[in-house]
């Protein structure tokens, strides 16, 4: 522990050691040009240059020198206003330019020279997760929500500077060592193992009423009746309904998961994790009052476990759909097949009109084990055996978890009595000889868990700890227990310590071969190297083309969704798609099953520009877009069924296409309620064009959103437009922002406001519906939801258009979407720095910028495709240096 705080304590007292100040030439610039709007009195934008001193080894300054830097560069400095007044001569301000820029690069070039671009830093909780899941090869082991939440910088909780450590933390770190190895040890001689057909599916101990028996395609109305009798009185109990179970041959459903009615596999719980094999078979029909018929539209049923989504399931009409997989389940989660597509619906099956689903039968079977122990087990003990403990007296037993706690109902096992008392008996890993395989045991994980070579001495401090309790007399799993949870715990493992090695004399910051296998793999994978990589670190080949083909190799790897997932996460703020629920009042349509097809989408766009390589300017707009049916759905596109995510031709005049104006950025740039061109237009400049606008001054208030459709919040920005201190902000945010106007805040297409007015809606209230000389128009929506849409009311329309901060007008999203085609290079550079940063855990510094400038270079005749330039950041010498 003393090693991990002089770790901690380095990393805090590092700073910016070096002697350098800008130069007279410089500050006389500022002075004469600058401080007029500048100085102590007036501190235009806040800023007084006449309190800045010229030190450039204080970050604060030196970061400031930066910003000016690239303010007098962009022309910005000074204001138009003041150029034709005063302004330096355009030579003498490009000499000005050259003589900082110098300056700046070389203070930042000596720092890195003696203390490296990337200053140490710890795993965060995701990497931490996955390299837990794939060192004790647990895929689905969920330990991240045990750990306190990580810093952010620069909207990265993979930055440095971000990623502190605490006493807090090395607690818990320990707690989720004794955890995951609870998870990762067998505890049994051989797994409980299920394997049967489930027909029930319900949580009331009443059956619900809008659940129901169907037998060769009808609906037995008697039955119905039983169920939910129309006199009100009690129906049929669920310990009755097991001679309706036996005879029908689905389960007809018509409502969506709700607060009394949970669509759970009853009587099923593992307790084991592992992969299990699921299977079931579903469809769907029109359900009037008893009679089955066809559907409107593909429904859909969600799989989850514990929320946890595994599959959603197409639901064809009267045609049954089989569906088997193999997914990972944790001990004790509780499946449940949710009606994804189905309104929630609190009318009984007597009298109910409208879609429903069936479900002919749910399958389990597993843990699915080729060899017991399982493979987490021999992470840690190899082949060594399982073995009965016997009773002794005044010894205590290794470490056994107590199971967790299921709901009630759910039957504990498919065994009798003797091999339930069996399965409770205390089992262990064993070893004749302890001492011998402590060492070996360990000589081999070590290597693993530190991500690089481990001397002898090193493996010596971890079997000495399993030695001394073996002496003590400690069982061996006990003793192999406290020796791994000190490594897990250890600098070596929660630190990503990027050692520079000897490869260039020259520059003594270049990383070694297994600092750069770390690297690569936390950067397409988020989590530690596998063996391929380690092996061709050992062999000093991780270079050219080994390097171009694990690149290759590592995309192609499922591993590399942690990569999309996260890096969309924290680039595009997807992270926050919870953080806000649209009002039910206002946005009735957005659903759980909206929600993952819009990360979805993201996701899979994301992955189409990979695999194809396809340029930057796409995040702007695409001729494609990736839909499933309930996403076209949302944006009016026709012709697409099924809830698998799939590349469509943009159809003419759409305005979806390219990442900006997916529905998952659409919302997680709005609240629940209201949209604002601000945020949005600040997103824009920040995560699409890299140009982060200032924070908005202390006294400024903020807009209170206008609820009852009254005022449009063009008219409520102009009171901040219309402010000196605010307008310059505004003119470059706004812009963008009221070009995005058109969609709602879950990304729908509006010509008008939604509001939550109370009064009656009047005679000339628009209304949401089929006719397309509607205001709104819903034409490929389902017959159902029009009734519930129709409740929405509706207030001023909608502007799109807007002026650029340079005078370039547009009159809607698809206007301003060909001006931003402009800006191709700067989104390029943008995204670039983003992923340089989320790489190597440091942002881009001054120094940096000229190997930025490089890959730019070679990825400009393809337009920066976006593989392009993840494999020029990895061949940068910026992601191979310390």
């Amino acid at each position: 522990m003393r090693q991990l705080f002089a770790v901690c304590l380095i990393v805090a007292t590092t700073k910016l050691a070096v002697a350098a100040e800008v130069s007279q030439p410089v500050r006389k610039f500022i002075e004469t040009n600058c401080t007029s709007c500048h100085d102590a009195d007036t501190k235009s934008g806040g800023l007084d240059l006449t309190a800045l001193g010229g030190e450039l080894g204080e970050a604060a300054t030196f970061n400031r020198w930066v910003k000016i830097h690239d303010r007098v560069k962009s022309g910005e400095m000074p204001p138009p206003e003041k150029k034709a007044e005063k302004a330096a001569p355009l030579k003498d301000r490009d000499n000005i330019v050259k003589q900082l820029a110098d300056q700046l690069a070389g203070t930042d070039n000596q720092r890195q020279r003696s203390q490296g671009r990337v200053p140490i830093r710890r795993l965060n909780r995701t990497e931490y997760e996955n390299t837990m899941r794939d060192l004790f090869s647990l895929p689905g082991l969920q330990v991240k929500e045990l750990l306190p939440e990580d810093g952010r910088a620069d909207g990265s909780d993979k930055a440095s500077t971000a990623l502190e450590i605490s006493a807090v933390q090395l607690r818990k770190y320990l707690e989720a060592a004794d955890y995951i190895l609870d998870e990762a040890i067998a505890h049994e001689d051989k797994p409980m193992v299920f394997r049967e057909r489930f027909r029930r599916i319900g949580g009331l101990a009443q059956f619900c009423e809008c659940t129901f028996p169907i037998t060769k395609g009808r609906v037995d109305m008697s039955v119905v009746e039983k169920i939910r009798p129309r006199d009100g009185s009690q129906g049929i109990h669920m310990r009755d309904y097991d001679p309706y179970l036996r005879a029908m041959d689905s389960l007809g459903i018509t409502t969506h998961a709700r607060p009394s009615w949970d669509a759970v596999i009853e009587n099923f719980s593992p307790f084991h994790s592992g992969y299990y094999r699921l299977k079931t078979s579903v469809w769907s029909f029109n359900y009037n009052k008893g009679e089955i018929g066809q559907t409107d539209r593909m429904q859909s049923i969600a799989l989850t476990a514990d929320g946890r989504v595994l599959a959603y399931l197409d639901a064809p009409s009267q045609q049954p759909k089989e569906f088997e997989a193999v997914v990972w389940l944790n001990e004790a989660e509780v499946l449940e097949l949710n009606p994804a597509s189905l309104w929630a619906n609190f009318n009984s099956a007597y009298n109910h009109e409208g879609p429903g689903v069936a479900v002919d039968y749910f399958d389990v079977e597993g843990p699915l084990n080729d060899i017991w122990p399982p493979a987490s087990h021999r992470r840690l003990f190899g082949n060594l055996p399982v073995a009965e403990l016997t009773y002794e007296k005044d010894r205590d037993y290794p470490r056994q978890p107590a199971k967790p706690q299921r709901k009630p109902g759910f039957r504990p096992d498919h065994r009798d009595g003797k091999e339930f008392q069996k399965w409770q008996s205390v089992w262990s890993a064993a070893s004749s000889r302890p001492k011998d395989d402590a060492r070996r045991l360990l000589k081999d994980f070590l290597p693993r868990a530190f991500r690089r070579p481990v001397a002898a001495e090193e493996i010596d401090v971890y079997v000495k700890i399993a030695h001394d309790l073996i002496d003590a007399g400690d069982y061996f799993e006990t003793a192999m227990r406290a020796a791994y949870r000190v490594a897990l715990c250890s600098p070596d493992f929660l630190f990503i310590q990027e050692i520079p090695g000897s490869a260039s004399p020259s520059d003594p910051m270049v990383l070694d071969q297994h600092a750069v296998a770390t690297r690569l793999s936390y950067f397409l994978w988020n989590s530690t190297p596998d063996d391929e990589l380690l092996k061709l670190a050992a062999s000093n080949q991780l270079h050219s083309r080994a390097l171009t083909q694990q690149i290759d190799r590592m995309l192609a790897d499922p591993r590399s969704d942690r990569f999309v997932e996260d890096f969309l996460d924290q680039w595009l703020d997807l992270r926050k798609i919870n953080f806000t629920s649209p009002e039910a009042r206002l946005y009735p349509e957005f659903r759980p099953d909206l929600r993952d097809a819009m990360l979805a989408e993201s996701r899979a766009f994301f992955r189409e520009l990979l695999a194809h390589d396809l340029s930057v300017s796409q995040i702007v707009d695409s001729s494609f877009l990736m839909l499933n049916q309930r996403l076209s759905e949302h944006y009016r596109i026709g012709g697409i069924q099924g809830t698998e995510i799939r590349r469509v031709t943009k159809p003419a005049g759409s305005p979806y296409g390219g990442l900006m104006t997916q529905a998952a950025v659409l919302k997680v740039t709005a609240n629940g309620t209201t949209t604002s061109p601000v945020t949005r237009g600040a997103w824009v400049m920040d995560r699409v064009l890299g140009r982060p606008p200032d924070p908005p001054p202390p006294d400024i208030s903020a807009i209170d959103p206008d609820v009852r459709g009254t005022t449009t919040i063009r008219q409520q920005l102009d009171a901040h437009r219309n402010n000196a201190i605010c307008a310059g902000c505004h003119a470059k945010m706004d812009p963008a922002g009221f070009a995005l106007e058109n969609f709602d805040v879950i990304g729908g297409w509006r010509t008008l406001y939604r509001f939550t007015g109370e009064k009656p809606a009047t005679e000339g209230t628009p209304r949401l519906g089929k006719d397309p000389q509607k205001h709104d128009f819903l034409g490929v929506l389902p017959n159902q939801w029009v009734h519930v849409m129709n409740n929405v009311r509706f207030g001023q329309p909608v502007d799109g258009s807007g002026v650029t901060v340079d005078g370039q007008a547009f009159k809607d999203i698809h206007e301003f979407k060909r001006l931003l085609f402009a800006e191709e290079e700067q989104i390029a550079r943008n995204l670039t720095e983003r992923l340089i940063q989320y790489s190597t855990g440091a942002r881009v510094s001054f120094a940096d910028r000229q190997q930025v400038d490089a890959i730019l270079t070679k990825t400009r005749p393809g337009h920066f495709g976006l593989r392009s330039l993840i494999c020029e950041t990895i061949y940068s010498p910026l992601f191979r240096r310390k």
